[in-house]
């Protein structure tokens, strides 16, 4: 299997990746899923492994997108892309990682958990989880997915939406999605199981701009 990074600036004329100042995760999931080729079922994201994430820099809104297969940049949106995207084959930047070998890591997630019988009427929602709580999430989850922390910075980004649907009086609403940004290093544990997560993702919301765990070597020192 291949596994593909593409980073896209996009257009600040592309006003559809926007609700009311909120990132659109799904506009972005429909553009995003026009680089997987065509055909791939009900569960397309999935099949291609589509993941992506939204930085926000000097230049303006970046999208890292990544993918199973060769990314179909030619058919993205005319007016989704500034520029040309860059692609690289990072296939080969995963599979060299092995027991031992320390990393860089960064990833936006949607740390949550299922409500219980304390939360009363709210038993079984999903509830965001925020500072301490949304910490120990990410370290169960990170050494669940082969990985020991070393460090770790965790920063609270804006929510991102989700899917549309429509409430008891017929208006449209979408879900918002949290998201806290875990970055810092960490040491590859089991190796098998880091690539299934940067290949498949961590936590929820991978449709919407969450999940993407990006890893690469930390240079040792020469001497």
């Amino acid at each position: 299997m291949s596994l593909w990074l593409v980073r896209i600036l996009v257009n600040p004329r592309c006003h559809r990746v926007w609700s009311r100042g909120t990132l659109d995760g799904g506009a972005l999931h429909r553009d995003i899923m026009r680089l997987a080729p065509d055909a791939l079922g009900d569960q397309a994201r999935k099949a291609a492994n589509v993941l992506f994430r939204a930085e926000h820099t000097q230049r303006g809104l970046k999208i890292l997108a990544q993918l199973s297969c060769a990314p179909r940049v030619d058919n993205l949106a005319p007016d989704f892309a500034h520029g040309t995207p860059e692609c690289r084959n990072i296939e080969s930047l995963v599979s060299s990682m092995h027991s031992g070998t320390r990393v860089r890591y960064r990833i936006d997630a949607n740390p949550t958990k299922r409500l219980g019988n304390s939360a009363g009427d709210k038993k079984g929602r999903l509830a965001v989880l925020h500072g301490a709580d949304a910490a120990e999430w990410w370290h169960r989850r990170a050494a669940e997915s082969g990985l020991e922390l070393l460090s770790t910075t965790a920063s609270a980004m804006p929510d991102i939406l989700g899917s549309r649907n429509r409430d008891r009086r017929g208006r449209c609403r979408a879900t918002s999605h949290g998201v806290t940004r875990f970055e810092g290093v960490a040491v590859v544990a089991d190796p098998e199981k880091v690539r299934s997560a940067v290949v498949e993702g961590v936590g929820r919301a991978r449709t919407y701009g969450c999940g993407l765990l990006s890893i690469a070597p930390v240079p040792t020192s020469g001497g």
